[in-house]
């Protein structure tokens, strides 16, 4: 009698453990098998047959159980936990080393590009994650945002996007983008930004989790679990981690907040932003900091994708 994952999950559906002990005999011997078969049965000796048979000693146990048929419903739950668990951990490491093997690759050309590790590192520290062009321009000590201000030009920021729809991985997403510049010089920046974000998702997936092989095992498993795991935020988290060279942490822009503690005094949350419970995050340099964390994943994308 050995029980799959999939006959313990119909099985479960059932409220009473008595009710699931019945519904997994059925399934396993057939729509057939009658109530008045199942009460003829021994039950207790069923039960440890299913124990034996399906190795669930290390699981099975009375005690913190109502009864025999509670105790063995917890063993498979428990089986199948540790199992998903076992799954989990060996398609996360799939996953993150596909991910790594590309990500390495595109961020060696950046730092390449960009001709300064000290710099990208210092940077990051502040919450900039800017595009090579930028890194040439920066001066250690200097407040980043005084040196940035110069590229929220119109002329420059409308050949950016143009570059970016030049790029078969972005074609399709041209538009958009086009609009996000426009709506920032009609001096709409909180629709500029609430778009920025999106896109900036977006763009991390087309470019680095879509084309993973492990990406469909990592979102089954998401589910088979009940638990989250935001593959975008993990994503950034490895970015931080290549381009400073610490063990990286979310960017504070894309991280969690408790929305109870959130100051809204124009600190930049995608959280916060999209969820609404910021209203005063359209400033110049919010613009400009998801601007440029889409210009230097749109380069990253191009070393992979165009070269």
């Amino acid at each position: 009698m050995r029980i799959t994952e999939d006959i313990f999950q119909k099985a479960e559906k059932e409220g009473s453990a008595r009710e699931f002990l019945f519904s997994l005999l059925k399934l396993l011997k057939g729509k057939d098998f009658s109530r008045k078969e199942f009460k003829s049965l021994n039950h207790e000796k069923v039960i440890l047959e299913i124990v034996k048979e399906n190795n669930l000693e290390p699981f099975f146990s009375i005690s913190g159980s109502k009864n025999i048929y509670n105790a063995l419903r917890k063993a498979l739950r428990e089986k199948f936990r540790r199992e998903t668990e076992r799954e989990w951990k060996s398609s996360l490491k799939n996953w993150r080393y596909e991910f790594e093997r590309v990500l390495t690759f595109s961020i060696s050309c950046y730092f390449i590009e960009s001709g300064s590790f000290e710099k990208i590192r210092l940077l990051v520290l502040e919450d900039w994650i800017v595009p090579s062009y930028a890194v040439k321009e920066y001066s250690p000590g200097k407040e980043p945002f005084s040196v940035f201000k110069q590229f929220l030009d119109r002329e420059f920021l409308f050949s950016r996007v143009k570059q970016f729809s030049s790029f078969s991985f972005l074609s399709h997403r041209g538009k958009i983008l086009e609009d996000i510049v426009k709506s920032y010089f009609y001096g709409m920046a909180e629709l500029s930004i609430y778009a920025l974000f999106v896109q900036i998702e977006g763009v991390l997936w087309d470019i680095f989790v879509k084309g993973n092989p492990f990406e469909s095992d990592i979102e089954e498993l998401i589910r088979k679990r009940n638990r989250k795991f935001i593959t975008v935020q993990y994503a950034l988290k490895l970015i931080i981690e290549k381009l400073s060279g610490n063990s990286g942490k979310v960017p504070s822009v894309f991280d969690w907040v408790k929305f109870v503690d959130f100051k809204d005094d124009g600190t930049l949350n995608r959280n916060a932003v999209l969820h609404g419970i910021s209203v005063n995050f359209g400033t110049d340099e919010n613009f400009l900091k998801l601007f440029f964390l889409l210009d230097f994943l749109v380069s990253l994308g191009s070393y992979i994708h165009e070269r």
